[in-house]
Protein backbone atom coordinates (compact mmCIF):
# COMPACT_ATOMS: atom_id res chain seq x y z
CA UNK A 1 0.00 0.00 0.00
CA UNK A 2 2.92 2.28 -0.36
CA UNK A 3 5.16 3.57 -3.13
CA UNK A 4 7.41 1.17 -4.90
CA UNK A 5 11.26 1.94 -5.13
CA UNK A 6 12.24 4.00 -7.76
CA UNK A 7 8.97 5.98 -8.04
CA UNK A 8 9.33 9.45 -9.68
CA UNK A 9 7.56 12.39 -7.92
CA UNK A 10 6.87 15.93 -9.21
CA UNK A 11 7.83 15.25 -12.78
CA UNK A 12 11.18 13.46 -11.58
CA UNK A 13 11.89 15.95 -8.86
CA UNK A 14 12.08 13.67 -6.05
CA UNK A 15 13.12 9.75 -6.28
CA UNK A 16 11.66 7.42 -3.82
CA UNK A 17 14.86 5.54 -2.48
CA UNK A 18 12.83 3.13 -0.28
CA UNK A 19 9.78 3.05 2.35
CA UNK A 20 10.67 3.67 6.07
CA UNK A 21 7.46 3.39 7.83
CA UNK A 22 3.99 3.32 7.90
CA UNK A 23 0.90 4.63 10.21
CA UNK A 24 -2.11 5.19 10.17
CA UNK A 25 -2.78 8.46 8.17
CA UNK A 26 0.67 8.17 6.03
CA UNK A 27 3.76 6.39 4.57
CA UNK A 28 7.69 7.98 4.96
CA UNK A 29 9.76 7.68 2.16
CA UNK A 30 13.52 8.11 2.05
CA UNK A 31 13.73 9.94 -1.33
CA UNK A 32 16.78 11.88 -3.78
CA UNK A 33 16.20 15.26 -4.84
CA UNK A 34 17.62 14.62 -7.83
CA UNK A 35 18.72 17.78 -9.34
CA UNK A 36 20.48 18.57 -5.85
CA UNK A 37 21.82 15.25 -5.35
CA UNK A 38 20.79 15.24 -1.94
CA UNK A 39 18.97 12.64 0.36
CA UNK A 40 15.08 14.04 2.05
CA UNK A 41 12.43 12.49 3.69
CA UNK A 42 9.30 12.37 2.28
CA UNK A 43 5.50 12.10 3.92
CA UNK A 44 2.64 10.83 2.03
CA UNK A 45 -1.15 11.41 3.29
CA UNK A 46 -2.35 8.00 3.23
CA UNK A 47 -5.14 7.33 5.69
CA UNK A 48 -5.01 3.23 5.23
CA UNK A 49 -8.46 2.50 7.19
CA UNK A 50 -10.25 4.87 3.99
CA UNK A 51 -8.55 4.68 0.44
CA UNK A 52 -6.77 2.56 -1.63
CA UNK A 53 -3.85 2.99 -4.28
CA UNK A 54 -3.81 1.80 -7.35
CA UNK A 55 -0.70 -0.54 -7.59
CA UNK A 56 -0.35 0.67 -11.88
CA UNK A 57 -0.93 4.45 -11.01
CA UNK A 58 0.22 4.88 -7.47
CA UNK A 59 -2.78 6.88 -7.76
CA UNK A 60 -5.07 6.74 -4.44
CA UNK A 61 -9.02 6.83 -4.03
CA UNK A 62 -11.72 6.76 -1.62
CA UNK A 63 -12.66 3.17 -0.44
CA UNK A 64 -16.37 4.50 -0.44
CA UNK A 65 -18.28 7.64 -1.25
CA UNK A 66 -19.75 7.69 2.61
CA UNK A 67 -15.47 8.48 3.89
CA UNK A 68 -14.76 11.14 1.00
CA UNK A 69 -15.66 14.77 2.87
CA UNK A 70 -13.50 12.67 5.81
CA UNK A 71 -10.57 11.97 3.87
CA UNK A 72 -11.05 15.78 2.23
CA UNK A 73 -11.15 16.83 5.36
CA UNK A 74 -8.35 15.11 6.90
CA UNK A 75 -6.09 15.90 3.90
CA UNK A 76 -6.50 19.42 3.94
CA UNK A 77 -5.47 19.08 7.89
CA UNK A 78 -2.36 17.12 6.57
CA UNK A 79 -1.26 20.30 4.21
CA UNK A 80 -2.15 23.11 6.90
CA UNK A 81 0.52 21.23 8.80
CA UNK A 82 2.88 20.98 6.57
CA UNK A 83 2.57 24.39 6.07
CA UNK A 84 2.89 25.36 9.47
CA UNK A 85 6.34 23.15 9.97
CA UNK A 86 7.54 25.12 6.71
CA UNK A 87 7.20 28.04 8.44
CA UNK A 88 9.08 27.01 11.77
CA UNK A 89 12.92 27.59 11.56
CA UNK A 90 14.60 25.97 14.88
CA UNK A 91 17.71 24.11 14.86
CA UNK A 92 16.13 20.81 16.95
CA UNK A 93 12.76 20.65 14.43
CA UNK A 94 13.19 18.87 11.50
CA UNK A 95 12.70 21.44 8.18
CA UNK A 96 10.05 21.15 5.77
CA UNK A 97 11.56 21.96 1.94
CA UNK A 98 8.42 21.62 0.05
CA UNK A 99 4.80 20.52 -0.17
CA UNK A 100 3.39 19.37 -3.16
CA UNK A 101 -0.01 17.62 -4.34
CA UNK A 102 0.10 14.13 -6.91
CA UNK A 103 -1.56 10.84 -7.31
CA UNK A 104 -4.98 12.23 -5.68
CA UNK A 105 -2.92 13.12 -2.32
CA UNK A 106 -0.66 15.20 -0.69
CA UNK A 107 3.30 14.68 -0.08
CA UNK A 108 5.77 16.89 2.17
CA UNK A 109 9.59 16.94 1.55
CA UNK A 110 11.95 17.44 5.17
CA UNK A 111 15.25 16.75 6.12
CA UNK A 112 16.67 13.43 5.82
CA UNK A 113 18.04 12.86 9.32
CA UNK A 114 20.92 10.22 9.02
CA UNK A 115 20.67 8.85 12.67
CA UNK A 116 18.93 6.76 14.89
CA UNK A 117 15.61 7.90 17.12
CA UNK A 118 15.79 7.60 20.72
CA UNK A 119 13.14 5.12 20.66
CA UNK A 120 15.83 2.54 18.47
CA UNK A 121 18.77 3.45 20.61
CA UNK A 122 16.83 2.78 23.61
CA UNK A 123 16.15 -0.52 22.28
CA UNK A 124 20.12 -1.43 21.69
CA UNK A 125 21.48 0.19 24.53
CA UNK A 126 18.80 0.24 27.42
CA UNK A 127 17.97 2.81 29.84
CA UNK A 128 20.16 5.85 29.18
CA UNK A 129 22.73 7.43 31.69
CA UNK A 130 21.09 10.53 33.52
CA UNK A 131 23.49 13.06 31.80
CA UNK A 132 23.11 11.85 28.42
CA UNK A 133 18.78 11.64 29.12
CA UNK A 134 18.55 14.76 30.56
CA UNK A 135 20.74 16.52 27.74
CA UNK A 136 18.31 15.28 25.44
CA UNK A 137 15.38 16.25 27.00
CA UNK A 138 16.73 19.58 27.44
CA UNK A 139 17.29 19.93 23.05
CA UNK A 140 13.25 18.44 22.98
CA UNK A 141 12.11 21.44 25.26
CA UNK A 142 13.93 23.68 23.73
CA UNK A 143 12.29 23.35 20.63
CA UNK A 144 8.63 23.05 22.36
CA UNK A 145 8.97 26.13 24.23
CA UNK A 146 9.58 27.49 20.37
CA UNK A 147 7.06 25.41 18.77
CA UNK A 148 4.77 26.88 22.08
CA UNK A 149 5.56 30.69 21.42
CA UNK A 150 3.99 30.10 17.95
CA UNK A 151 0.57 29.08 19.94
CA UNK A 152 1.25 25.35 18.61
CA UNK A 153 1.29 22.03 20.24
CA UNK A 154 2.80 19.17 18.82
CA UNK A 155 1.03 16.44 20.89
CA UNK A 156 2.85 13.38 19.96
CA UNK A 157 6.39 13.65 22.28
CA UNK A 158 7.87 9.94 22.66
CA UNK A 159 11.12 8.47 22.05
CA UNK A 160 10.18 7.33 18.92
CA UNK A 161 9.54 11.30 17.35
CA UNK A 162 13.01 12.02 18.90
CA UNK A 163 15.66 11.35 16.24
CA UNK A 164 19.84 11.80 16.98
CA UNK A 165 21.57 13.08 13.88
CA UNK A 166 24.62 12.39 13.24
CA UNK A 167 26.13 15.68 15.73
CA UNK A 168 24.50 14.09 18.62
CA UNK A 169 21.50 16.89 17.59
CA UNK A 170 17.85 15.69 18.89
CA UNK A 171 15.56 16.54 15.97
CA UNK A 172 11.85 16.54 16.92
CA UNK A 173 9.67 15.12 14.08
CA UNK A 174 6.05 14.25 13.30
CA UNK A 175 3.84 16.48 13.67
CA UNK A 176 1.07 14.53 12.08
CA UNK A 177 -0.95 15.10 15.54
CA UNK A 178 0.51 18.89 16.13
CA UNK A 179 -2.75 21.21 17.08
CA UNK A 180 -2.69 25.25 16.76
CA UNK A 181 -4.56 26.96 19.65
CA UNK A 182 -6.16 30.32 20.93
CA UNK A 183 -3.77 31.79 23.63
CA UNK A 184 -6.21 33.12 25.43
CA UNK A 185 -8.94 30.38 25.42
CA UNK A 186 -6.70 27.46 24.57
CA UNK A 187 -9.50 26.21 21.94
CA UNK A 188 -8.57 24.38 18.88
CA UNK A 189 -8.32 26.02 16.25
CA UNK A 190 -6.77 23.33 14.03
CA UNK A 191 -9.20 20.71 11.67
CA UNK A 192 -9.57 17.10 13.58
CA UNK A 193 -8.53 15.79 17.02
CA UNK A 194 -5.28 14.63 16.39
CA UNK A 195 -3.76 11.08 17.29
CA UNK A 196 -2.20 9.93 20.90
CA UNK A 197 0.26 7.49 22.43
CA UNK A 198 -0.64 6.00 25.48
CA UNK A 199 1.59 6.11 28.25
CA UNK A 200 3.04 9.75 26.55
CA UNK A 201 -0.73 11.59 25.76
CA UNK A 202 -2.02 13.05 29.38
CA UNK A 203 -5.78 11.98 30.36
CA UNK A 204 -6.92 15.12 28.88
CA UNK A 205 -5.64 14.07 25.64
CA UNK A 206 -7.01 10.63 26.15
CA UNK A 207 -10.56 11.94 26.17
CA UNK A 208 -12.68 12.10 22.98
CA UNK A 209 -14.12 15.27 24.30
CA UNK A 210 -10.84 17.19 24.76
CA UNK A 211 -10.93 20.48 23.32
CA UNK A 212 -9.19 22.69 25.81
CA UNK A 213 -5.52 22.24 25.02
CA UNK A 214 -2.69 23.96 26.46
CA UNK A 215 1.38 23.52 26.69
CA UNK A 216 0.43 20.91 30.13
CA UNK A 217 -0.35 18.13 27.76
CA UNK A 218 3.13 18.34 25.65
CA UNK A 219 4.78 18.97 29.22
CA UNK A 220 3.71 15.60 30.50
CA UNK A 221 4.40 13.74 27.22
CA UNK A 222 8.31 15.15 27.79
CA UNK A 223 8.25 14.02 31.03
CA UNK A 224 6.83 10.74 29.99
CA UNK A 225 9.32 10.49 27.52
CA UNK A 226 12.35 11.47 30.27
CA UNK A 227 11.32 8.78 32.50
CA UNK A 228 11.30 6.30 29.42
CA UNK A 229 14.98 7.47 28.71
CA UNK A 230 15.96 6.38 32.31
CA UNK A 231 14.05 3.33 33.03
CA UNK A 232 13.35 2.05 29.11
CA UNK A 233 10.41 1.38 30.79
CA UNK A 234 6.71 3.11 29.00
CA UNK A 235 4.79 4.57 31.16
CA UNK A 236 1.34 2.56 32.13
CA UNK A 237 -1.31 4.43 30.28
CA UNK A 238 -2.44 8.31 32.00
CA UNK A 239 -6.15 7.51 32.33
CA UNK A 240 -4.99 4.35 34.45
CA UNK A 241 -2.43 6.11 36.70
CA UNK A 242 -5.26 8.73 37.10
CA UNK A 243 -7.50 6.16 38.38
CA UNK A 244 -5.13 4.61 40.46
CA UNK A 245 -5.40 1.29 39.09
CA UNK A 246 -2.26 1.38 37.55
CA UNK A 247 1.38 2.56 39.36
CA UNK A 248 4.41 4.19 37.84
CA UNK A 249 7.35 2.58 38.98
CA UNK A 250 10.02 4.79 40.91
CA UNK A 251 13.08 6.40 39.04
CA UNK A 252 16.23 4.43 39.82
CA UNK A 253 17.86 5.56 43.10
CA UNK A 254 20.60 6.78 41.41
CA UNK A 255 18.85 9.77 39.46
CA UNK A 256 18.88 12.91 41.20
CA UNK A 257 16.24 14.66 43.26
CA UNK A 258 15.80 17.38 40.85
CA UNK A 259 15.23 15.01 37.44
CA UNK A 260 12.84 12.43 40.05
CA UNK A 261 10.77 15.62 40.76
CA UNK A 262 11.06 17.04 37.39
CA UNK A 263 9.31 14.27 36.04
CA UNK A 264 6.83 13.83 39.15
CA UNK A 265 5.52 16.97 38.61
CA UNK A 266 5.46 17.09 34.86
CA UNK A 267 3.62 13.35 34.96
CA UNK A 268 0.93 14.36 37.36
CA UNK A 269 -2.22 13.28 35.78
CA UNK A 270 -4.54 16.21 36.99
CA UNK A 271 -3.87 19.18 34.61
CA UNK A 272 -4.31 21.99 36.65
CA UNK A 273 -1.72 20.16 39.37
CA UNK A 274 0.94 19.44 36.39
CA UNK A 275 3.65 21.70 35.42
CA UNK A 276 2.39 24.68 33.02
CA UNK A 277 4.95 25.12 30.85
CA UNK A 278 8.30 23.70 29.79
CA UNK A 279 10.05 27.02 31.78
CA UNK A 280 8.84 25.34 34.60
CA UNK A 281 10.43 21.95 34.18
CA UNK A 282 13.72 22.91 32.92
CA UNK A 283 13.70 25.04 36.25
CA UNK A 284 13.34 21.34 38.37
CA UNK A 285 15.57 20.13 36.34
CA UNK A 286 18.18 22.78 37.63
CA UNK A 287 18.44 24.53 34.03
CA UNK A 288 17.39 28.48 33.71
CA UNK A 289 14.41 28.88 30.81
CA UNK A 290 14.71 31.46 28.37
CA UNK A 291 13.02 33.91 28.22
CA UNK A 292 10.56 34.01 25.18
CA UNK A 293 7.25 35.08 24.12
CA UNK A 294 5.65 31.74 25.64
CA UNK A 295 7.60 31.39 28.83
CA UNK A 296 7.13 34.09 31.17
CA UNK A 297 9.50 34.91 33.70
CA UNK A 298 9.21 32.25 36.43
CA UNK A 299 9.82 33.32 40.24
CA UNK A 300 11.20 29.49 41.44
CA UNK A 301 11.63 28.70 44.95
CA UNK A 302 14.67 29.72 47.16
CA UNK A 303 17.37 27.88 45.23
CA UNK A 304 17.64 29.96 42.52
CA UNK A 305 15.39 33.02 42.46
CA UNK A 306 14.76 34.90 38.98
CA UNK A 307 13.69 38.65 39.53
CA UNK A 308 12.58 40.80 36.33
CA UNK A 309 13.96 43.63 37.34
CA UNK A 310 13.63 46.65 33.95
CA UNK A 311 13.56 43.20 31.93
CA UNK A 312 16.21 42.20 33.07
CA UNK A 313 16.84 38.84 34.73
CA UNK A 314 18.71 38.78 38.04
CA UNK A 315 19.77 35.43 39.95
CA UNK A 316 20.00 35.67 43.44
CA UNK A 317 22.78 34.00 45.55
CA UNK A 318 21.81 29.91 45.52
CA UNK A 319 20.89 28.10 48.69
CA UNK A 320 22.63 25.00 48.83
CA UNK A 321 20.10 21.86 47.85
CA UNK A 322 19.39 20.30 51.05
CA UNK A 323 21.05 16.61 51.55
CA UNK A 324 19.95 13.85 53.64
CA UNK A 325 21.61 13.74 57.02
CA UNK A 326 22.85 10.38 59.03
CA UNK A 327 23.25 10.58 62.52
CA UNK A 328 25.04 8.89 65.18
CA UNK A 329 24.24 8.14 69.11
CA UNK A 330 25.75 5.56 70.99
CA UNK A 331 26.48 3.15 67.96
CA UNK A 332 23.05 3.54 66.18
CA UNK A 333 22.38 5.76 63.46
CA UNK A 334 19.23 6.91 61.70
CA UNK A 335 19.11 8.97 58.80
CA UNK A 336 16.77 12.39 58.45
CA UNK A 337 15.69 12.51 55.32
CA UNK A 338 15.62 16.44 53.42
CA UNK A 339 12.27 17.11 52.25
CA UNK A 340 12.23 20.32 50.19
CA UNK A 341 9.50 23.15 50.95
CA UNK A 342 6.57 23.31 48.76
CA UNK A 343 2.36 23.97 48.14
CA UNK A 344 0.32 20.86 48.74
CA UNK A 345 -3.41 20.33 49.23
CA UNK A 346 -3.74 18.81 52.77
CA UNK A 347 -6.46 17.05 53.68
CA UNK A 348 -9.42 14.86 51.84
CA UNK A 349 -12.84 14.68 49.79
CA UNK A 350 -12.50 11.20 48.82
CA UNK A 351 -15.23 8.69 49.93
CA UNK A 352 -13.69 7.17 52.96
CA UNK A 353 -12.08 10.18 54.13
CA UNK A 354 -13.91 11.82 57.88
CA UNK A 355 -15.18 14.76 58.71
CA UNK A 356 -12.14 15.97 60.32
CA UNK A 357 -10.15 15.97 57.47
CA UNK A 358 -12.33 18.29 55.66
CA UNK A 359 -12.00 21.23 53.79
CA UNK A 360 -9.26 20.42 51.77
CA UNK A 361 -6.83 23.09 52.15
CA UNK A 362 -3.61 24.84 50.37
CA UNK A 363 -0.72 24.33 52.88
CA UNK A 364 2.71 26.06 52.19
CA UNK A 365 5.77 24.95 54.16
CA UNK A 366 9.42 25.53 54.43
CA UNK A 367 12.03 22.68 54.36
CA UNK A 368 12.74 20.32 56.94
CA UNK A 369 13.95 17.04 57.76
CA UNK A 370 11.84 14.07 58.88
CA UNK A 371 13.40 10.40 59.98
CA UNK A 372 13.44 7.66 57.49
CA UNK A 373 12.09 5.48 59.72
CA UNK A 374 10.24 5.31 62.78
CA UNK A 375 12.19 5.46 66.01
CA UNK A 376 13.42 1.94 66.60
CA UNK A 377 13.64 -0.07 70.31
CA UNK A 378 17.65 0.52 69.50
CA UNK A 379 17.58 4.20 69.43
CA UNK A 380 15.07 4.42 72.23
CA UNK A 381 17.09 2.40 74.57
CA UNK A 382 20.39 4.00 74.35
CA UNK A 383 18.74 7.59 74.68
CA UNK A 384 16.49 6.71 77.83
CA UNK A 385 18.12 3.34 78.62
CA UNK A 386 14.70 1.41 79.24
CA UNK A 387 12.65 -0.03 75.96
CA UNK A 388 8.61 -0.14 76.92
CA UNK A 389 7.58 -1.62 73.83
CA UNK A 390 5.03 -4.83 74.09
CA UNK A 391 6.97 -6.57 70.85
CA UNK A 392 10.15 -6.37 71.42
CA UNK A 393 13.21 -6.44 68.76
CA UNK A 394 16.33 -3.20 67.79
CA UNK A 395 14.79 -3.02 64.92
CA UNK A 396 11.07 -3.15 65.43
CA UNK A 397 9.72 0.71 65.96
CA UNK A 398 9.15 1.68 69.56
CA UNK A 399 5.33 1.34 70.97
CA UNK A 400 3.54 1.85 74.10
CA UNK A 401 5.33 5.66 74.30
CA UNK A 402 2.90 8.58 75.14
CA UNK A 403 3.14 12.04 73.69
CA UNK A 404 4.99 12.82 77.10
CA UNK A 405 6.96 10.36 76.91
CA UNK A 406 8.51 11.34 73.32
CA UNK A 407 8.97 14.51 74.60
CA UNK A 408 10.86 13.63 77.40
CA UNK A 409 12.79 11.15 74.46
CA UNK A 410 13.41 14.13 72.29
CA UNK A 411 14.88 16.45 75.27
CA UNK A 412 17.77 13.93 76.29
CA UNK A 413 18.37 12.81 72.80
CA UNK A 414 18.71 16.95 71.71
CA UNK A 415 21.18 16.88 75.02
CA UNK A 416 23.30 14.22 73.64
CA UNK A 417 23.58 15.29 70.35
CA UNK A 418 23.48 19.40 70.76
CA UNK A 419 20.38 19.13 68.13
CA UNK A 420 16.71 20.59 67.94
CA UNK A 421 14.94 17.30 67.05
CA UNK A 422 11.25 17.47 67.93
CA UNK A 423 7.97 16.13 66.61
CA UNK A 424 7.04 16.75 63.32
CA UNK A 425 3.61 19.18 62.94
CA UNK A 426 0.93 17.51 61.36
CA UNK A 427 1.25 19.67 58.41
CA UNK A 428 4.96 18.26 58.12
CA UNK A 429 4.03 14.56 58.67
CA UNK A 430 0.71 14.46 55.70
CA UNK A 431 3.17 16.36 53.29
CA UNK A 432 5.91 14.12 53.72
CA UNK A 433 3.82 11.05 53.84
CA UNK A 434 2.62 12.17 50.45
CA UNK A 435 6.24 12.45 49.03
CA UNK A 436 6.43 16.35 49.30
CA UNK A 437 7.56 17.87 46.12
CA UNK A 438 7.72 14.33 44.31
CA UNK A 439 4.07 13.04 45.21
CA UNK A 440 1.98 11.50 42.62
CA UNK A 441 -1.19 11.36 44.61
CA UNK A 442 -1.39 8.02 46.68
CA UNK A 443 -3.50 7.16 48.90
CA UNK A 444 -1.12 5.61 50.94
CA UNK A 445 2.44 6.70 51.63
CA UNK A 446 4.24 5.36 48.21
CA UNK A 447 1.66 3.37 46.84
CA UNK A 448 -1.76 3.02 45.75
CA UNK A 449 -1.57 -0.52 47.02
CA UNK A 450 -1.27 -0.76 50.56
CA UNK A 451 0.44 -3.63 50.89
CA UNK A 452 3.67 -2.65 49.06
CA UNK A 453 4.20 0.10 51.70
CA UNK A 454 2.26 -1.15 54.75
CA UNK A 455 1.58 -3.81 57.77
CA UNK A 456 -1.86 -3.27 58.66
CA UNK A 457 -4.71 -5.78 59.58
CA UNK A 458 -4.67 -7.82 56.17
CA UNK A 459 -1.18 -8.79 56.30
CA UNK A 460 0.44 -9.43 59.83
CA UNK A 461 -0.09 -13.31 59.69
CA UNK A 462 2.95 -14.49 60.82
CA UNK A 463 2.04 -18.50 61.51
CA UNK A 464 -0.78 -21.39 61.50
CA UNK A 465 -2.28 -22.96 64.31
CA UNK A 466 -4.11 -25.94 64.72
CA UNK A 467 -7.33 -24.22 63.37
CA UNK A 468 -5.90 -23.02 60.69
CA UNK A 469 -4.30 -19.42 59.63
CA UNK A 470 -3.81 -17.44 63.21
CA UNK A 471 -3.53 -13.41 62.98
CA UNK A 472 -0.47 -13.05 64.68
CA UNK A 473 -0.92 -9.11 64.13
CA UNK A 474 2.10 -7.33 65.25
CA UNK A 475 4.84 -4.60 64.58
CA UNK A 476 7.62 -5.49 61.94
CA UNK A 477 11.06 -4.27 61.59
CA UNK A 478 11.02 -0.75 59.91
CA UNK A 479 12.06 -0.17 56.41
CA UNK A 480 11.32 -3.38 55.27
CA UNK A 481 8.55 -2.77 52.98
CA UNK A 482 8.48 0.03 49.59
CA UNK A 483 9.44 3.32 50.42
CA UNK A 484 7.33 6.44 49.25
CA UNK A 485 8.57 9.11 46.70
CA UNK A 486 11.32 10.53 48.42
CA UNK A 487 12.26 7.58 50.01
CA UNK A 488 10.56 7.20 53.51
CA UNK A 489 9.40 4.31 54.94
CA UNK A 490 6.69 2.99 57.38
CA UNK A 491 4.41 6.02 56.95
CA UNK A 492 1.66 3.97 56.87
CA UNK A 493 0.87 1.27 59.02
CA UNK A 494 3.39 -0.49 61.80
CA UNK A 495 2.66 2.18 64.17
CA UNK A 496 0.62 5.22 64.74
CA UNK A 497 3.41 8.47 64.96
CA UNK A 498 2.71 10.88 67.45
CA UNK A 499 2.74 14.55 66.05
CA UNK A 500 3.72 17.56 67.59
CA UNK A 501 -0.40 19.52 67.11
CA UNK A 502 -2.85 19.53 69.59
CA UNK A 503 -5.93 18.45 67.88
CA UNK A 504 -8.83 19.96 67.18
CA UNK A 505 -11.74 18.34 65.35
CA UNK A 506 -12.64 21.42 62.94
CA UNK A 507 -8.86 22.63 62.68
CA UNK A 508 -8.59 23.01 59.13
CA UNK A 509 -9.66 25.90 57.37
CA UNK A 510 -10.33 26.72 53.77
CA UNK A 511 -7.80 29.16 53.91
CA UNK A 512 -4.66 28.59 52.65
CA UNK A 513 -1.95 28.34 55.40
CA UNK A 514 2.03 28.66 55.42
CA UNK A 515 3.63 26.36 58.44
CA UNK A 516 0.93 25.77 60.24
CA UNK A 517 1.23 24.52 64.28
CA UNK A 518 -2.44 23.61 65.16
CA UNK A 519 -4.10 25.35 67.96
CA UNK A 520 -2.21 26.77 70.54
CA UNK A 521 -3.59 24.51 73.48
CA UNK A 522 -6.20 21.46 74.21
CA UNK A 523 -6.71 18.40 75.52
CA UNK A 524 -5.76 15.87 72.88
CA UNK A 525 -2.46 15.45 70.71
CA UNK A 526 -2.53 14.59 67.36
CA UNK A 527 -1.33 10.82 65.99
CA UNK A 528 -1.14 9.65 62.53
CA UNK A 529 -0.46 6.91 60.01
CA UNK A 530 -2.06 3.90 61.01
CA UNK A 531 -0.56 0.64 62.77
CA UNK A 532 -0.18 -3.20 62.16
CA UNK A 533 -3.83 -3.63 63.29
CA UNK A 534 -5.41 -0.94 61.30
CA UNK A 535 -8.05 -1.25 58.50
CA UNK A 536 -6.47 -0.08 55.10
CA UNK A 537 -8.62 3.12 55.19
CA UNK A 538 -7.00 4.44 58.47
CA UNK A 539 -3.66 3.94 57.05
CA UNK A 540 -4.44 7.20 54.55
CA UNK A 541 -2.10 10.00 54.39
CA UNK A 542 -5.12 11.99 55.43
CA UNK A 543 -6.19 10.07 57.65
CA UNK A 544 -6.47 11.62 61.69
CA UNK A 545 -5.97 10.39 65.05
CA UNK A 546 -6.05 12.07 68.67
CA UNK A 547 -5.50 11.28 72.40
CA UNK A 548 -4.71 12.52 75.51
CA UNK A 549 -0.59 13.14 76.02
CA UNK A 550 -0.44 10.36 78.54
CA UNK A 551 -1.67 7.72 76.47
CA UNK A 552 -0.23 4.75 75.52
CA UNK A 553 -0.53 1.52 73.28
CA UNK A 554 1.65 -1.13 71.57
CA UNK A 555 0.18 0.38 67.82
CA UNK A 556 1.47 4.15 68.98
CA UNK A 557 5.21 5.35 68.65
CA UNK A 558 7.25 8.30 66.81
CA UNK A 559 8.96 9.69 63.99
CA UNK A 560 11.52 12.19 64.57
CA UNK A 561 11.78 16.16 62.75
CA UNK A 562 14.36 18.19 62.58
Amino acid sequence: MYLTDGTLLQGGKFRIVRHISSGGFGNTYEGIHTMMDTRVAIKEFFPKMFCNRDESTSHITVATHSNRALVEKLRKKFVDEAKSIFKMNHPNIVKVHDIFEENGTAYYVMDFIDGQSLGDILKVRGALPEAEAVGYVRQVADALKYVHSLNRLHLDIKPGNVMLDSDNRTILIDFGASKHYDDGTGENTSTLMGMNTPGYAPPEQMSRSFSDFNPTADVYALGATLYRLLTNITPPDSIMLMSGDEELDPLPSTVSAATQNAVAKAMIPQRKRRLQSIGEFLTLLGGHPTPGVSDEMTVVKEEETLVKVENTVVVAPSKPRLENRTFNVKGVSFTMVAVEGGTFLMGSDDPESNANEKPVHTVTLSDYYICQTQVTQALWYVVMGNNPSYYKGNDLPVERVSWDDCQTFIKKLNNLTGHNFRLPTEAEWEYAARGGNNSRGYKYSGSNNIAEVAWYEDNSYTHKGWLGIMKDEQTHPVATKKANEIGIYDMSGNVYEWCQDWYERSYYSSSAQTNPKGPSSGSYHVYRGGSWNSYARRCRVANRFNDTPFYCVNILGLRLAL
